[in-house]
């Protein structure tokens, strides 16, 4: 897999490279395009000159017209092979309509970096999940290796035994008596040794067979990630983590571990004489800066791709698979930035010491930060403020449920 993420790579930088050489071309065109124009501009005026010239020689000099005029037909020659020139160059210059496909192509290596990213993460964390279970593997072969050690231990010390119960029962066999109570107890002891060693065997067995299995599943999630990334470069279709941390499902989880911590967040606001109506119109507020503010970055995302609200719907399949992946990338970005951002580490229960305002500081940023990750989504969603069903308490006005806006 490291070949083929090298070998993506360098197919990647190498189309940089092709596309930075097709700008400098261009550029040089457009520079020859620009003199062409100045030299035509320049044989205009001297043609205006000339005819403004012959206007004079012919009240003058009349006999001299014909050869003025052959100069004349000569300057006209050149201007018309002239004027052929920049027609080619003019058709050369069509040559920037390449830029949309240059344009693709970049926005296609981003896209393509992500889906690196996503597949690199899920690899990792699947080895990991496979050095845990081969270092509890090799923590039991240990114990069993202890197992058959003190096994052999007790076998050897029975044996030592035995032969002492033979020398014994030599000896109360002349004095009549039973010596056999204590060649039971060492078998009962074996016996129960033996048992726990086969236990053991068992669990080694199962260990073995569910590291089998994980090796199939990696090998198998392996080939499948490869046969994956390489439909999505040939076909160009957007390729989606399902460990996604900003799936429809995790949002929605999310959203629901925000509710529950408002239930401890609400209560330190009543205990500390906060208004209930002030507190929902500021988390309203968040929740509607974060939709506008998101909604401007998709519109500018459809600037970049050259689309709009009413061309939306005819753009090709490709542009909408760029547009929609560049969305779920912004959205990956705001999730893992949230570690970073001080603000939005909210305690699940409030101290009784701290001030109402910094806990509202604190909430109303990761509302807005949930806002901005729910409004990225396909189609956006939201809290479903319009079907909240209030009890009498006037706290109890955050909603539980989300509501599914119109796609964009």
């Amino acid at each position: 897999m490291d070949n083929e993420f090298r070998q993506t790579r360098y197919d990647l930088k190498c189309k940089g490279e092709e596309v930075k050489s097709h700008l400098l071309r261009m550029k040089q065109m457009e520079e020859d395009l620009h003199q062409t124009r100045c030299d035509l501009k320049h044989g205009e005026d001297e043609v205006e000159k000339l005819i403004w010239g012959i206007s004079k020689m012919e009240q003058r000099q009349h006999p001299s017209m014909g050869e003025m005029k052959g100069h004349l037909y000569s300057i006209r020659s050149d201007l018309t092979l002239k004027e052929d020139q920049v027609e080619k160059l003019i058709w050369r210059c069509d040559l920037k309509h390449g830029e949309d496909e240059v344009e693709k192509l970049i926005w296609g290596m981003v896209h393509m970096e992500g889906q690196l990213y996503s597949i690199r993460s899920d690899l990792e964390r699947k080895e990991k999940e496979l050095e845990s279970l081969s270092h509890s593997m090799r923590e039991m072969e240990g114990q069993l290796y202890s197992i058959r050690s003190d096994l052999k231990h007790g076998e050897e010390e029975v044996k030592s035994l035995s032969h002492r119960v033979t020398k014994l029962e030599h000896f109360y066999q002349q004095q009549n008596q039973d010596p056999r109570s204590d060649l039971e107890r060492k078998e009962k002891e074996l016996e129960s040794l033996s048992h726990s060693m086969r236990e053991m065997e068992g669990q080694l067995y199962s260990i073995r067979s569910d590291l089998e299995e994980k090796e199939k599943e990696l090998k198998s999630f392996k080939d499948r990630v490869a046969g994956d990334v390489a439909l999505s470069m040939k076909t160009g279709k957007t390729f989606v983590s399902l460990n996604s941390p900003v799936s429809r499902d995790r949002l929605k989880e999310m959203y629901e571990e925000l509710w529950m911590e408002w239930r401890k967040i609400k209560n330190h606001l009543k205990s500390n004489g906060e208004n209930p109506e002030s507190v929902k119109e500021m988390i309203q507020e968040k929740f509607k800066e974060a939709m506008v503010a998101m909604e401007k970055k998709k519109k500018q995302i459809d600037e970049v791709f050259g689309v709009n609200e009413l061309s939306r719907g005819s753009a090709s399949e490709k542009v909408q698979q760029y547009r929609q992946s560049t969305c779920q990338n912004l959205q990956l970005v705001l999730y893992h930035g949230r570690k970073e951002d001080a603000d939005l580490k909210t305690p699940s229960s409030p101290h009784e010491s701290e001030k109402p305002q910094d806990v509202m500081k604190s909430w109303s940023s990761k509302c807005y930060w949930m806002g901005c990750l729910m409004a990225l989504n396909n189609p956006p969603l939201h809290p479903d403020w319009k079907n909240h069903r209030r009890s009498m308490d006037p706290w109890d006005f955050f909603p539980r449920n989300l509501t599914a806006a119109s796609g964009k």
